[in-house]
C-alpha cells in the first residue's frame, strides 16, 4: 500500500514538474473587436463599431517559435451609409443607414516568433489565416429622413451565410500567466452576395494561461 502511495505521489510530483516546464499551454480568452468595413462602392460610406468577443486558445512554443490555434465566438456590427431613390426612381434621393450584425465562429491558426523572452516576461509577433463561420446575422435599416417608402432591394447588402477568409497579424505580451493580443485583421473574402464588403477588424484579447 505504501510503494502505491509512493508511486501516485512520485508521478504527481514528475506531471506537476512537466507542466512548468511543457512547452504547450492553453486557456481562455475574452476581449473587444473594433469592425471597420471596407467597400469598393462609391455610395457607401462606412463606420466603425465595437463587439465582443470570447473562446480559448491553444499554443505551443518550440524555442522561439510558435504555433496558436484559437476559437472564439464573436460579436462584430458595422453601419453603411447611403443613398437611395425611392422605387428605384431618378428623382428625389433620401439619406438611410444599414446596421449589420454578425455573430461568427472565428478560427485564426496563428505562426509566431519570440521577440523577447525573460522570466515572466515574454513579447511576440505572430500573423496567420482566420475562417469565420457565420452563426447568425441580422439586418437593420434606418432611413434618416424617414421617407414614406421602401428601400429598393439592390440598395441593401445581404449578408453571405458561408465561411468568410480574412488575415490577422499583431504583436503579444506575456506577463506571467496572462497573455494579452492586439492584432489587425484584413477581411481577404467578401462577406456579401454581391461581393462589394469586406470586414476589416481591429481586435483586444486578455487571455489565462490555466496550464
Amino acid at each position: 500500500m505504501k510503494k502505491i502511495i509512493f508511486s501516485i505521489a512520485a508521478f504527481a510530483i514528475s506531471l506537476s514538474g512537466f507542466s512548468q516546464i511543457s512547452p504547450f499551454t492553453f486557456g481562455p480568452s475574452v476581449g473587444f473587436n473594433q469592425t471597420s468595413l471596407s467597400t469598393d462602392v462609391s455610395s457607401y460610406t462606412q463606420a466603425a463599431q465595437a463587439g465582443l468577443q470570447g473562446g480559448v486558445f491553444a499554443r505551443l512554443t518550440l524555442k522561439k517559435l510558435i504555433i496558436q490555434p484559437e476559437a472564439f465566438i464573436g460579436l462584430k456590427r458595422g453601419d453603411i451609409d447611403f443613398t437611395y431613390s425611392p422605387n428605384g426612381s431618378s428623382g428625389q434621393s433620401f439619406d438611410a443607414t444599414q446596421e449589420l450584425k454578425l455573430t461568427t465562429l472565428d478560427v485564426p491558426v496563428m505562426v509566431g516568433y519570440q521577440l523577447l523572452d525573460i522570466p515572466l516576461f515574454k513579447i511576440r509577433a505572430n500573423a496567420g489565416p482566420v475562417a469565420s463561420i457565420v452563426l447568425n446575422k441580422d439586418v437593420t435599416i434606418s432611413k434618416n429622413d424617414l421617407p414614406n417608402t421602401s428601400v429598393p432591394t439592390e440598395d441593401i447588402i445581404a449578408l453571405k451565410d458561408q465561411a468568410a477568409y480574412s488575415f490577422q497579424t499583431g504583436l503579444g505580451v506575456d506577463v506571467w500567466k496572462l497573455t494579452l493580443d492586439a492584432r489587425y485583421n484584413f477581411g481577404i473574402s467578401y462577406i456579401d452576395e454581391s461581393k462589394s464588403v469586406r470586414n476589416n477588424m481591429f481586435t483586444i484579447n486578455l487571455g489565462m494561461k490555466i496550464l
